[in-house]
């Protein structure tokens, strides 16, 4: 890599906090306000953060131009967090406004090419993650609803910013062409289908929003189809990679979670259907998708930092704990859903195997680097 962020690892630890207070709160049986918050803007929006802030550069191949920002958007989204904990909801917005206002402007002003098609796809989630933010602070005062933020932040940072690596990511991985032109239009529909179905949100009228989410539904259909023409038109058997399994696990809970969020706004269940909502989509779709992330950009940004110490990247993580832990990740998910829909006990027991999951993924990727034994000589 031509850059290695100093700051990504900060931002990658206080996402998998973000994460783990947010089981907590859900283990619980807290408001699901409370878990929006803390798993929506908290872990999806500051994991993205930490791989923008080593994607982008690299995709300029170029530093990153005034690096002091990148720190001081660390520290307000610490503020963040920690006001996310003490469910200070009413004072963050205005500073998680800002903390986006800065990072938005650190990534414009750090971009100069703007050709690529994956940093088109970044550049449309920062635009996002920024009007996301807006609407978090207006939805504080009153005067927007908080599910338009939400939305906005999944649909409009989230799925940009997957579809945009994963365009890049996953035919470089399994070594195989993309038709480029493919990606160029999943942009521009993207560009097209995903504002009137978010404007939907601002009228709460929820059949409407049903009725609308055939466009992000079309626009998911067809990034599924995408991926899938890769693996098809492959010139000879290969194993996939094991970063790539996790985004192809991922990627077969986005259409559920969709179709499921459709149903929900159409019978007007969102009551009762939105922790299933939220685990298929924000514990299952997104943060199985963060897994495979991690894992292939982690410790490439560590081996940045120790290379000078004669480490290779497979030394950086545990890659066999990591193949062990891919049949249980559908299985943890499961197990949410599962007792999310029958309700009672079950609720404080939902999170048990997905928090000892993550744990163990923390272990093989994110502390392997410090756990590694130092060969004698």
């Amino acid at each position: 890599m031509f850059y290695v962020s100093k700051v990504s690892p900060f931002f990658f630890a206080l996402a998998v906090v973000d994460l783990f207070i947010s089981l907590v709160y859900k283990s619980l049986n807290a408001d699901m306000t409370a878990v929006w918050f803390l798993v929506v803007f908290g872990f999806v929006a500051h994991t993205i953060m930490s791989a923008m802030y080593q994607l982008v550069p690299n995709s300029q191949s170029r530093p990153i131009r005034f690096p002091f920002l990148s720190y001081l958007v660390f520290s307000l989204s610490l503020i963040c967090s920690l006001l996310f904990y003490a469910r200070q909801f009413y004072y963050v917005g205005y500073i998680y406004a800002l903390a986006s206002l800065v990072f938005s402007l650190h990534m414009v002003l750090s971009i100069k090419n703007w050709q690529p098609i994956t940093v088109k796809f970044l550049g449309l989630a920062v635009f996002y993650f920024l009007l996301s933010s807006v609407f978090l602070m207006l939805s504080e005062l009153d005067y927007l609803p908080l599910p338009l933020a939400v939305h906005t932040l999944t649909l409009g940072l989230m799925l940009n910013a997957v579809m945009g690596v994963q365009l890049a990511w996953i035919p470089m991985l399994y070594m195989e062409p993309l038709n480029v032109k493919y990606g160029k239009y999943l942009f521009y529909s993207s560009l097209l289908a995903l504002p009137p179905f978010l404007l939907s949100f601002y009228t709460l009228n929820y059949r409407l929003t049903a009725y609308l989410s055939i466009l992000p539904l079309t626009v998911v259909a067809y990034f599924l189809w995408i991926i899938y023409s890769v693996f098809s038109g492959r010139r000879m058997p290969k194993e996939i990679p094991l970063v790539v399994r996790y985004f192809i696990l991922a990627m077969i809970f986005l259409p559920f979670g969709m179709l499921l969020g459709s149903l929900m706004a159409s019978e007007n269940l969102v009551s009762f259907i939105v922790r299933i909502h939220v685990d298929l989509l924000v514990y299952g779709f997104t943060a199985i998708t963060i897994m495979g992330g991690i894992a292939h950009l982690y410790p490439r940004i560590i081996y940045g930092w120790k290379q000078s110490e004669g480490v290779s990247i497979q030394e950086l993580v545990d890659e066999p704990l990591l193949r062990k832990l891919l049949p249980f990740v559908p299985v943890s998910v499961a197990w949410m859903v599962f007792c999310d829909a029958m309700g009672g006990f079950l609720l404080h027991i939902s999170t048990l195997p997905y928090a000892v999951l993550w744990t163990l993924f923390f272990k093989a990727v994110l502390l392997k680097p410090f756990l590694k034994r130092k060969v004698s000589t």
